[in-house]
């Protein structure tokens, strides 16, 4: 292994020393069962193919937006159990919303997780998003993650669409999956962004959304 190969190893690993913070360190109506991340924990069975890939050349990072570390608790968002209407889809649930007026456009939380390769993932995951998609490098946030785990789909609770979306980003060098309100000219539906106590909603795509009615109906009938 040639020295900066051995150094661009050395980088990912550094990053991945991640430690179950203390309770005061969480969120609000953060769950217990769940650890909260403040930085993406990397799976051991991730090789140095895939841990090159997730530090990318300096033309493929040219094609993903720049962020900044953005470690949590957010102050831009609030984890709320969903009450308002039976009629959501994820009623007596988490919900995500937003704690301030968040612009057109605006970065609003990173999506944190276990960064793990096919051979650990979980096929029964809900929370897994492919990161690095040719090599299916992936970030599930079933067991561990941050806020953005309980961004609900848009269908059944925004009849306009969704108001925000999932780009690919760099941080300090590193790919990551991020959220961010919809710019003013998509679908002409982001001109005012997201309001002050309005629910984050993405498109998780239809596959999601019919996982998501059965876990609803499971959920709902439990309760009876």
């Amino acid at each position: 292994m040639t020295n900066s190969s051995k150094k661009q190893s050395s980088l990912v690993r550094k990053r991945t020393r991640t430690s179950r913070p203390s309770s005061d360190a969480r969120p609000k109506a953060w769950p217990n069962e769940v650890t909260y991340l403040k930085h993406p924990l990397y799976s051991d069975a991730l090789g140095f193919e895939d841990l090159a890939a997730l530090r990318p050349s300096i033309q493929l990072a040219k094609t993903c937006q720049k962020e900044v570390e953005a470690v949590g608790p957010s102050t831009l968002v609030r984890i709320r159990v969903i009450r308002s209407s039976t009629s959501h889809p994820a009623f007596g649930q988490y919900g995500l919303f937003a704690a301030q007026q968040l612009p057109p456009n605006s970065f609003i939380i990173h999506y944190l997780g276990f960064v793990h390769t096919p051979s650990d993932s979980d096929s029964e995951s809900k929370y897994d998003l492919s990161l690095v998609r040719e090599l299916g490098i992936g970030i599930d946030a079933t067991h561990m993650g941050n806020e953005a785990r309980f961004i609900n789909d848009y269908r059944g609770i925004r009849e306009e669409g969704p108001n925000a979306e999932f780009r690919d980003t760099m941080v300090g060098g590193e790919r990551r999956m991020s959220v961010y309100v919809l710019p003013e000219g998509k679908s002409g539906k982001g001109r005012r962004g997201i309001r002050k106590g309005e629910e984050i909603c993405v498109n998780y795509g239809k596959a999601f959304w019919k996982g998501r009615l059965a876990e609803s109906e499971k959920h709902q009938n439990s309760d009876i």
